[in-house]
């Protein structure tokens, strides 16, 4: 368990980050302290169910992407030598996979 903690806190303090809120921001936002905020955030404590909900409001998230952990936190050249490695082999599938890419950073 202690690892979920540690995942779910690093995860939520990097979306947490990435809409520019700070610890005390979010922790108003969701009706708890900042130093619980702090004790989640370092995987010490979890949240229940209803803090999960608010936590998804405030961020504008979905529940899913804040247990999101296996893509979060992988290195840049393994991101790029998986998307390579996906891209080599679904030929079928290139066409759509470079719309996609494509429109994506347009």
């Amino acid at each position: 368990m202690d690892n979920l903690k540690k995942l779910f806190g690093k995860n939520l303090k990097k979306l947490r980050q990435e809409k520019k809120y700070t610890q005390e921001k979010l922790a108003e936002k969701i009706d708890i302290s900042s130093r619980a905020l702090s004790s989640i955030e370092c995987g010490k404590n979890f949240v229940t169910a209803e803090t999960i909900e608010k936590i998804c409001t405030a961020l504008e998230i979905t529940p899913k992407t804040l247990f999101d952990f296996d893509f979060q936190y992988k290195e840049k050249s393994e991101m790029k030598d998986e998307l390579l490695y996906l891209i080599s082999n679904n030929d079928r599938k290139l066409a759509d996979i470079y719309r996609i890419i494509k429109s994506y950073l347009q």
